[in-house]
């Protein structure tokens, strides 16, 4: 009797060594696969941050040269503008 807990128990164990050994293998393809995909985001999202930043300084390039400059009409004196301790607080406190 001794003998067949023990063979059973021994069973046990080189079961639960085989799974454990499948479940690592499954665990590092796993692993891999997120590894590739997070590579496979990153890459994507440094190429669209870079067509945003052309796009942005080609933009900006256009909006200068297409922006019309404000004539001033000037009296001879100029006034700077108000500073904000000029200017009335507009809240509770006074």
């Amino acid at each position: 009797m001794a003998d067949l807990k023990d063979s059973r128990a021994q069973s046990r164990l080189e079961k639960a060594a085989r799974e454990s050994g499948n479940a690592w293998v499954h665990y590092e393809v796993e692993a891999k696969a997120v590894r590739e995909k997070t590579a496979r985001l990153r890459a994507l999202r440094i190429a669209k941050e870079m067509a945003d930043k052309s796009a942005a300084v080609g933009e900006g390039a256009v909006a200068k040269k297409s922006g019309t400059k404000r004539s001033v009409k000037s009296t001879g004196e100029s006034t700077p503008p108000a500073s904000p301790v000029d200017q009335p607080k507009g809240g509770l406190r006074d």
